[in-house]
């Protein structure tokens, strides 16, 4: 029976035109991992711990300062009655929260910072300043959805996520301290901040409609726990690896995280494209349209996870000096990448729940499916640092059933959830080949066959879509 075209037109959809969105989110983020093999040499194993727990800060600062506006103004400019007029007008509202917060917490610093460790005080204000104008970018970038403009959206993504660290890099080379580094990183967000205002705010002026705030706070702040348990799926490993090994193995298990996450950072880019075509499906064909795409997005998710896996020991040599013994972290970034994996069923699941407006139940279900995942870490750190990594997988398989369930709750469209299956069995074996394929000499070499093939699978995944 042929496949309904409304899904295959959806498929085209986010891996065609949305591919521009993809490529402008995640080329950015894989070329700053570029820079990372420059900033570890060039600060040492324990200044580049200070600069991993920095960036954590960072990204939830970003979460919990942002109100959850950011995954609330594309839906809006897309559904509400206000229309991109109010998808406007919850961006400076939204962006005026956040720096009142922001000033708050900087206010009262004198407070809080004799709690941390002298290092890190100064990296972690830094990481607060940081974390205001990266809401600003993602503010924009939301709304940037909205207008489908793939080219200021690739621009604002490229000075975020690839600026500050390259400015960052150049300070360090004068003076190598993690404070220099955050310093460049500060200003790079900053100037991103400004250019989203300026491509968002030159097209037209901000429309608000009474209720508007309240409606985008009452679905965007059940978001900022949902959003939090996210990152801390991979932050906390973090954390958990510096209390329990030391700062220096938290720099070196960050690496691992770092590129076993790389495919999640695809299929989090790929969203920016998919969560409007779902939204824009008329209700009676989302159910389809979810299934087609969340398949085809499976696959190539399960083709470079595995791929990531596979050449994981010239990646990891890479990013680091034999000091970090990279060898030694393979089994971790396979860990991750079976995460990434698992992240498209929860991803699926989450744009019907927020297509029926109904969010609250991801601030419960979400910290608890991250709760499972950080006792498996617990488990897993009480035998060796690597095995901390297996909090990430465990963290999105029960995502992904408790989003499942979540979906059913609320009463989001019905899709056929085992068409998962096979992509993600084919995920799981190219993981299992990355972990546990030998690493060096000539057996070595089997792996890059296997991604070999893994990309020749990719580039036919992308064809048969995009013919359709």
């Amino acid at each position: 029976m042929e496949e309904p075209r409304p899904g295959v037109e959806a498929s085209r959809g986010v891996l065609g035109r949305g591919s521009i969105y993809t490529l402008g989110t995640a080329a950015p983020i894989l070329a700053n991992a570029a820079v990372t093999p420059v900033v570890t040499r060039a600060l040492g194993r324990t200044e580049y711990g200070v600069v991993a727990t920095a960036v954590v800060v960072i990204q939830v600062g970003m979460m919990l300062g942002s109100f959850g506006m950011p995954s609330v103004i594309t839906r809006h400019g897309i559904l509400a009655r206000s229309g991109v007029g109010g998808a406007r007008s919850l961006l400076v509202r939204g962006s005026l929260m956040t720096f009142g917060l922001a000033a708050v917490v900087v206010a009262t610093a004198p407070l809080w910072q004799p709690l941390l460790t002298p290092p890190l005080r100064t990296a972690v204000l830094l990481a607060v300043v940081a974390s205001a104008f990266f809401v600003v970018v993602e503010n924009s970038q939301a709304l940037l959805r909205v207008l489908d403009r793939p080219g200021a959206f690739v621009a604002l993504s490229l000075l975020a996520t690839l600026g500050g660290p390259v400015l960052g890099l150049l300070l360090v080379l004068g003076l190598r301290t993690p404070e220099r580094y955050l310093t460049g990183v500060d200003a790079g967000y900053a100037a991103a901040a400004f250019l989203g205002l300026l491509l968002c705010l030159r097209g037209g002026a901000p429309r608000h409609e009474t209720g508007d705030t309240r409606a985008a706070l009452r679905l965007g702040l059940p978001v900022i726990p949902h959003l939090v348990a996210l990152f801390l799926a991979n932050g906390a490993l973090v954390f958990w690896a510096g209390h329990e090994y030391g700062l220096a193995a938290a720099g070196r298990l960050q690496l691992a995280l770092l590129i076993g996450s790389s495919p999640a950072v695809i299929t989090s880019a790929l969203n920016n494209s998919w969560a409007p075509v779902v939204y824009r499906a008329p209700e009676a064909e989302r159910g389809a349209v979810l299934a087609h795409t969340a398949r085809d997005i499976a696959v190539l998710a399960a083709l470079i996870s595995g791929g990531v896996a596979l050449l994981s020991p010239w990646l990891l040599r890479f990013v680091a000096t034999a000091a970090y013994s990279p060898d030694e972290l393979v089994p971790a970034v396979a860990l991750v990448a079976v995460g990434c994996v698992l992240s498209v069923a929860y991803l699926a699941n989450v744009h019907l729940v927020f297509s029926a407006g109904r969010s609250l139940g991801l601030s419960i279900i979400t910290p608890t499916s991250l709760m499972i995942g950080l006792a498996a870490a617990w488990v897993g750190g009480l035998h060796s640092l690597v095995l901390i990594a297996l909090g990430f997988p465990v963290t999105y398989l029960a995502l992904a059933v408790n989003t499942a369930w979540l979906r059913r709750r609320v009463g989001g469209a019905r899709w056929r959830e085992t068409v998962l299956l096979a992509p993600a069995a084919l995920g799981f074996l190219l993981c299992a080949f990355g972990a546990f394929l030998p690493v060096s000499g000539l057996p070595s070499l089997s792996r890059v066959a296997l991604a070999a093939l893994a990309g020749v699978a990719t580039v036919r995944l992308g064809l048969r879509v995009l013919k359709g």
